[in-house]
């Protein structure tokens, strides 16, 4: 689902902690497209944002 938002120019990100539990390689993004993030940075994001999709 993710790499289908990425391919129609949906931004996905991705914080540290989960890149290095979920990453394909430790500390890595799960793929391509998806951009190296922050909690804070995410917090700012949802305040900012009319939608957001989690899951």
């Amino acid at each position: 689902m993710l790499k289908d938002l990425i391919t129609q120019g949906a931004t996905v990100k991705v914080c540290g902690t989960c890149m290095a539990r979920c990453g394909i390689y430790k500390n890595h993004p799960y793929f391509e497209g998806a951009e190296h993030s922050t909690m804070q940075a995410l917090a700012e994001w949802v305040t900012d944002s009319e939608r957001v999709l989690t899951f």
